[in-house]
């Protein structure tokens, strides 16, 4: 069977040869009242004509009314023309423009009869126009005079609007103090579920870092592109987005780039090993520190550290102690702080609270070890609290224990747990150098040449601290002969530490 395919004959006319008068006014006018409606031409000026409307009509007080929603009902509208052929039935720009511009106006003087001038604003439905009437208030109603005839309602009648925002009105409405962890200026990451969960745990810092490996920011992704563009050799080029570029990206070292993955692995891991008790646990915890802080009016995000959280609720236990009840000890308990405890008048305990090194009161206390240990655990040894903050709730009291006769010449001596705390000291104080074998001790200050020494351990079981130098003075307190000077046999740690800083202040002198 033969193919009719490209057999087939199509007769064209003239009149459908003949190009449309659109098409040829087009091509021959450029006159705007001659020329037909083209939208891409005229778009500028009718976002000119819109922005001119919605500036004449918008109004503040009123959401429906505001400058965007006016210029949004005119795009709209515009779109509607468009969609309903009338860029088409309109002969020239002139009859377009015309017509787009009643449009647009209608439209947003109807937004203002809706939203200013009518029931759904005001609550009360008006009147029929021929009943409307305004009755002037007059001086003779108070009389018990009957009033005059009431007057015509004035053509145009402005509604008076009433605004909490108005400084005029002389109100002043009170704003509730919230202490929720719920943060309205906090960063939205556009984390999944299961990262926003891990996310919880996680420092600022490393939020950011886990936001960047889990999704790339286009920084990450140019310094990955020039990277790789810069090894290639032609032919097909692979990029690979590193933890280097990631780093650079957000504007930190590849070094602390790879540290806080490295917490933030940590943290995740111990997140998802956590059993069911332990997250119960986790849970009741974060509720008490959450019921702690609105008593003490503080503000603990949920990502501090625990060591932190102890501190700040052992400090403000004492500085609002007239706070204190038995449930708030018990949820100070649970969280690890410290329970403020009295001893009469305003003065409170400083056991576990108030250990200072080199301190005499606490040199001289019986209890400074495990005092030592308490304030460790609550990370007090790491600061210096101000006296001006607690006032008189900042004296320290030393304990003294009792003791039996046998044990009073072995308690005089110095313990090793004494003798870490004077190596200690020497090593915080003076600056350390090794002689003939031996460490030796001497200001950090002044030059090498000028340099004298100033104590040398000759033995460390048991310790044997030896004075090089001294002064009159401060012989008469030590024992030995010629060169070599030690501290007394029975010296407690308060008396070793007192003749260290006499000698290190008249050497200095």
């Amino acid at each position: 069977m033969e193919s009719t395919i490209f057999s087939t004959k199509i007769n064209l006319t003239e009149t459908q040869l003949r190009p449309r008068k659109r098409d040829l006014m087009l091509l021959f006018y450029r006159d705007p009242r001659l020329r037909p409606p083209v939208l891409e031409e005229m778009l500028p000026d009718l976002r000119r004509v819109m922005a001119s409307a919605a500036q004449k009509y918008c109004d503040s007080t009123t959401p429906h009314l505001h400058f965007d929603e006016l210029m949004g009902e005119g795009n709209l509208k515009l779109a509607e023309l468009v969609s309903k052929g009338h860029l088409e039935k309109q002969a020239t720009r002139v009859n377009f423009f015309k017509y787009a511009t009643s449009c647009i106006n209608n439209n947003h003087r109807s937004r203002v009869q809706k939203y200013r001038f009518t029931e759904k604003r005001t609550g009360q439905k008006p009147p029929p126009r021929e009943q409307r009437q305004y009755t002037a208030p007059t001086e003779n109603a108070e009389k018990g005079i009957a009033p005059a005839a009431p007057a015509p309602t004035p053509e145009y009648h402005k509604n008076v609007d009433l605004s909490l925002d108005d400084p005029d009105l002389a109100l002043q409405v009170s704003d509730s103090h919230d202490n929720s962890d719920v943060d309205s200026k906090a960063i939205d990451w556009g984390f999944s579920a299961e990262a926003a969960d891990y996310a919880f745990h996680l420092t600022p810092v490393e939020k950011l870092v886990f936001h960047e490996m889990l999704m790339p920011s286009e920084h990450a992704r140019v310094y990955a592109e020039d990277a790789a563009l810069f090894k290639s050799k032609g032919g097909k080029t692979e990029i690979k987005i590193k933890d280097c570029h990631k780093a650079k990206a957000i504007g930190i070292t590849p070094e602390l780039f790879a540290e806080a993955v490295l917490s933030i692995q940590s943290k995740i891991k111990a997140y998802r090993m956590a059993t069911t008790q332990e997250q119960d646990q986790e849970a009741k915890r974060n509720f008490t520190i959450a019921h702690l802080k609105q008593i003490f009016v503080l503000q603990i995000p949920p990502d501090t550290d625990d060591c932190v959280v102890r501190r700040m609720l052992t400090m403000a236990a004492r500085d609002q102690f007239d706070k204190m009840t038995p449930q708030l000890s018990e949820m100070l308990l649970e969280v690890g702080a410290k329970i403020p405890r009295s001893i009469g008048g305003d003065k409170l305990a400083c056991y576990g609270v108030l250990y200072q090194k080199n301190c005499r009161q606490c040199n001289t206390c019986d209890l400074r070890h495990s005092c030592n240990v308490e304030a460790s655990n609550i990370g007090l040894t790491k600061m210096s609290i101000s006296p001006k903050l607690l006032g008189a709730r900042q004296t320290r009291t030393p304990a003294v224990l009792a003791r039996y006769e046998d044990e009073m010449e072995s308690t005089s001596k110095v313990s090793t747990e004494d003798e870490a705390e004077i190596i200690e000291h020497l090593d915080e104080t003076f600056q350390r150098d090794q002689r003939n074998g031996k460490p030796h001790y001497f200001h950090s200050v002044g030059t090498e040449k000028n340099r004298r020494y100033l104590f040398c351990i000759e033995g460390n079981l048991p310790l044997k601290l030896r004075f090089c130098n001294p002064s009159d003075a401060l012989k008469s307190k030590l024992e030995g002969k010629q060169k070599t000077w030690f501290a007394p046999a029975k010296a407690s740690l308060s008396e070793i530490i007192s003749l260290i800083e006499q000698h290190s202040a008249e050497t200095f002198e």
